[in-house]
Parts: structure tokens; sequence; C-alpha cells
């Protein structure tokens, strides 16, 4: 079953897309090589190692966060349900959908979700 954003054709491509995606996530990253834990001597080179580390970890969390959602995508394509926002049920525009194939709201819906995540901006009103 394909969306009314989309056809046949196109969501096969998306798939395709996904997959290609999926298999270089699972392929490995590199990050995880900064994960090895050594004995550093020098104060400085063990708050360096620390700080990769802590950026690769990072990375390796974001490619796991990608791979669920790009799971997640594939089992809508496979449900008939890729393309419809999961918020608000409307089509998602193709063009999101190309940009971020894994997508699962349409760009309003996205942006209200992210701004309700963030909170409400912070006001100084006493700052020097």
């Amino acid at each position: 079953m394909t969306t009314r954003s989309s056809t046949a054709s196109e969501t096969k491509r998306k798939q395709r897309t996904l997959e290609a995606k999926l298999r270089d996530l699972l392929a490995g990253s590199p990050a995880r090589d900064e994960l090895c834990i050594d004995a550093e001597p020098d104060s400085l080179d063990r708050v360096r190692s620390n700080s990769d580390r802590d950026m690769a970890v990072q990375l390796l969390n974001q490619d796991a966060r990608l791979i669920r959602e790009i799971r997640s995508a594939i089992g809508r394509i496979k449900e008939g349900t890729y393309g419809l926002c999961a918020q608000c049920e409307e089509p998602i525009p193709s063009k999101r959908l190309d940009a971020v194939p894994w997508a699962r709201c349409c760009v309003s819906c996205q942006a209200a979700a992210e701004s309700a995540t963030q909170g409400p901006t912070p006001v100084f009103k006493h700052a020097a």
C-alpha cells in the first residue's frame, strides 16, 4: 500500500535507500576504535583520550538512534503506513522523505515536538 504522497516505485526506491543506509551503519563505525582504554601517563593525554572517547560514545549513540529510526521506517513501509505523519496522519511531503527517508512526522509536527522537548528559553532579567 502506498500513501497519497508517494508512488509504489518511489516507496521501493526509498526502501532501497533505507536498507543501504542501514547496511552502512551496521557495518561498523570508526568511532569504535576510540573506545579503547589505555593507561596514559600524562594527564593532558588522559584528558584528550577521555574527550575522544566521549565523542566516540556520542557518535555511536547517534548511530544507534538512526538504526532504530531506519528499522522503524522499513517496518512502516511493510505495514503500508510509510509516508504518513505519526502525529497528524497527513501525508509527509515527498521532498521531506527524500531528504530524511526515515522521517516519522511532517515538518510542522516535527517542529512542534522539538520545541516541546526543548522547553522555554531561559530569560535572565538581572544578568550582569
